[in-house]
Order: C-alpha cells, then sequence, then structure tokens
C-alpha cells in the first residue's frame, strides 16, 4: 500500500525539479554534493545585530542537539553504519535581507537540511529560500503565524505559534482573582510581536475585558512616553508583546514613572537570564507566557529523560539555565535525527531523500523532553506544532518561575496583585 505522502511526493518532486530547472541553488545542495561521512546542517541564525541573543540561545539549542548525539550515540545511524553530525552557521545578523542570503550560502555549501532562525521576521525570509531551494527547514524558534499561513512546503516549526501561546497565557491570566476588567496592550511593531500582542487583545476582547488601548511601537521607542500614556488609563493589566530589550524598557519606564497595574504581562523571554539581568530588581513579579520550563512534569524521550535532565545537562554545558527557545530549538535537532533514522540514507542527501525526508516529517511523532512533537498538515497552521501546552508563569523574589496557569498544570499561586514598586 502506498504511503500517505506518496502524492505529496510527487509534487515536492516537480518543485525540486522547477528550482533545478530555473537554477534556484547551488549545485552541491541539488544534487547531494561531494561525498562526506557526516550529516551536515546548515543553521541561519542572527549571531550578530540586536537579535543576537535571541541568535545565540537557538545556537545553544542546536549545538546541544548536535554535540549530545555525537558524543552519547556517535552520530545517527544508517544502514548498520553511523555519521557524525556537524551544523554549520551562517549569521542573520539580525536582518531579513540576510538571513535570506544566509540560507543561500548554507544551500550552496551543499546543506542536507536547514536549522531556522531565531526570529519571525528573519525566518519569513528563509522561507522562501528553502521552498524555491527544495530544502527541508525547521526552525526551533520562530513563532509568528504568518510562517504557517504561507503554506510552506519544506518549512515546519517546533514551537506553536505565538496566535496559540499569547491567547492561551493570557486567558490564564484574566482567570486570576479578582478578574480584571481592563487591559492596555502594547506591542513592538514587527511581526512576532505583532502577532503577540493582537493574540493578547483578542483573548481580552473574548472574555469581555475592555482593551483601554490597543498599540505598536518601533523597537527603538522611548518608553516613558508609551508609560505615560498608559498610566493615564489605569488599566487593571497590562499585556506587551516583544523582544527582551523592550520588556526591560517597559518595567524600567514603569518603576521610574509609579506606574503599577495589578500585572504585567510579557512574550517573549521572561525566564531568560538576559530580562533578569536587564531589569534586575523589577523582573520580581512578572508573568510570562513559555511552553517549557525545567520544572513542568513532561516525560522524556529521546536523547534526554526529563526536561530537568536537559536543563541539568544544558547548564553544565553553557552555564545558564535553559529557557523554551534553546529547547524547542533542541528538539527539532531531535526531529531531524528520528526523521532521517526512518529515511535511512546515507549522506550526502539527494533531492529525492529530501523530499523523502518532508513526508516523513509530516507524519513524524517524536516524544522528547520537551513535549510530543508533531506538525500539522494543512490549514493555518500548516506545518507548525501546535500540541505543546501554553504555560502561564511569574517570577519569584528570587527570579524563579512557577507555572501559576492553566490550572491543571499550575505549580503554585500567583502573587497577584502584584506589589507596587514602592513595596517590593
Amino acid at each position: 500500500m502506498p504511503r500517505k505522502h506518496d502524492d505529496r511526493r510527487t509534487f515536492l518532486k516537480s518543485v525540486g525539479a522547477a528550482a533545478t530547472t530555473v537554477g534556484l541553488a547551488g549545485c552541491a545542495g541539488l544534487g547531494g554534493g561531494p561525498e562526506r561521512d557526516t550529516f551536515l546542517l546548515g543553521a541561519v541564525t542572527s549571531l550578530s545585530g540586536d537579535l543576537r541573543f535571541g541568535g545565540g540561545v537557538t545556537q545553544r539549542g542546536y549545538d546541544m542537539w548536535a554535540d549530545t548525539i555525537n558524543r552519547e550515540q556517535g552520530g545517527i545511524e544508517i544502514g548498520g553504519d553511523t555519521y557524525e553530525v556537524e551544523v554549520e552557521y551562517a549569521d542573520a545578523q539580525s536582518n531579513p535581507s540576510a538571513g535570506a542570503d544566509a540560507a543561500s550560502q548554507m544551500i550552496n555549501d551543499g546543506a542536507d537540511a536547514l536549522l531556522g532562525p531565531y526570529s519571525s521576521n528573519v525566518t519569513l525570509s528563509v522561507c522562501p529560500i528553502a521552498e524555491q531551494n527544495s530544502m527541508p527547514h525547521i526552525t526551533g524558534s520562530a513563532e509568528s503565524p504568518q510562517i504557517w499561513q504561507e503554506g510552506y512546503e519544506y518549512s515546519f516549526g517546533t514551537i506553536p505559534t505565538v496566535s496559540i501561546i499569547g491567547n492561551e497565557a493570557t486567558s490564564a491570566l484574566l482567570n486570576l482573582e479578582p478578574q480584571p476588567e481592563s487591559v492596555y496592550v502594547t506591542g513592538v511593531n514587527e511581526p512576532f510581536s505583532e502577532a503577540t500582542a493582537v493574540s493578547m487583545r483578542t483573548a481580552a476582547e473574548d472574555a469581555g475585558v475592555t482593551v483601554e488601548n490597543y498599540e505598536l511601537f518601533p523597537r527603538d521607542t522611548d518608553y516613558t512616553n508609551v508609560v505615560s500614556a498608559a498610566q493615564n488609563a489605569d488599566p487593571d493589566l497590562h499585556l506587551h508583546g516583544g523582544h527582551i530589550g523592550s520588556h526591560v524598557d517597559l518595567v524600567s519606564a514603569s518603576e521610574q514613572l509609579g506606574y503599577t497595574p495589578n500585572g504585567f504581562l510579557m512574550h517573549y523571554g521572561v525566564n531568560t537570564g538576559s530580562y533578569k539581568d536587564g531589569s534586575g530588581a523589577q523582573a520580581p513579579y512578572t508573568f510570562g507566557a513559555t511552553v517549557w520550563i525545567p520544572s513542568v512534569d513532561r516525560s522524556g524521550g529521546v536523547l534526554f529523560d526529563s526536561p530537568q535532565a536537559y536543563a541539568d545537562a544544558a547548564e553544565a554545558a553553557y552555564g545558564s539555565a535553559p529557557d523554551y527557545t534553546q529547547a524547542g530549538s533542541t528538539a527539532a535537532g531531535i526531529v531531524y535525527q528520528e526523521a532521517l533514522t526512518e529515511l535511512n540514507a546515507a549522506p550526502p542527501l539527494s533531492q529525492d531523500d529530501k523530499d523523502e525526508l518532508i513526508g516523513i516529517l509530516e507524519e513524524i511523532e517524536v516524544n522528547t523532553f520537551y513535549g510530543d512533537v508533531t506538525f500539522e498538515v494543512g490549514g493555518e497552521y500548516h506545518h507548525n506544532n501546535i500540541n505543546t501546552q501554553t504555560l502561564l508563569i511569574q517570577l519569584g523574589e528570587d527570579g524563579s518561575p512557577t507555572i501559576v496557569g492553566p490550572e491543571d498544570a499550575a505549580t503554585g499561586e500567583a502573587n497577584y496583585p502584584v506589589p507596587a514598586w514602592d513595596e517590593r
């Protein structure tokens, strides 16, 4: 009986043939390249620029996978032989255009597959390159729903779209007592952050909570102006979508001006060392959205037995606690590992191998320390893993996170409403 993805393989082969005809990929990328005894994964991420912290997080995640499988298993076993994994990096420079060039570089260097960027705006430039060149691509980080709504056949993501994460975390926060009656929503004007802010606003509207304001700002905005406007609205909650720098600027300006709503919910990166170090004494009591922390109750699987086992190994390797982006990036490598084992083709991969790999990824189910990974096929979340549960966390006085929602996952009670700045 034919496999379920046989029709998809036929389509992918036609796409690959078209790409070859118009010369969209280098010969090494399309034909498998020179012989070698390693699987070559090209990783495109921001190693410089204002997103370099997040780029470093994804790099640690990808390296954690490659270093562990090479050290503990000697690589990936194919037909009785073992092939180590080599991850080669190209710097996206926190810029979509540079990210597209970096992806092309990795393909022309003969990569068997791609590991994706940290940010959504860079990922949105890399996905078309992967598509045009018929190159498998898994991102362990990007969360913008725009990526999956495009219906790319060659791109996959291990972290659920932020339209789910932001909505579910906000809904959990809105269930706390006393239930809030109003929210103020802000975000950074770029794809991921805008999608986050929209999801927060939608959750509030669906709950019948008044949205006092919804506004997006440039990355380099002066947050004293943002906070002044929010303070005049006097909301119960302030919800913010952005990267770590904007979170730090928001809470710093809030303390400076004495703006204390009952709580701040921010996404992404509340549980990172960068946010805690950047905001210092302002970090405690912040609410955040995540899909993984070391204390979450999930079974382990391939390579790591549990979330805590992964966290311990990562901290020993890098001297810092991993966040969910690092975990999701390691999970992306594990998914490739399992798919390549099923493919059972030695490197370098031919185009037929890569097309077959896409079919395997569409059907794969992998149990990992990060959670179960399966990819949607079709619909608005095409090739996104939407199965990992969203967690609402709150930082304690010592900066440690507690899962405070949803109720079935909570490990502690929220400190809510949060203390005023002068009472901490």
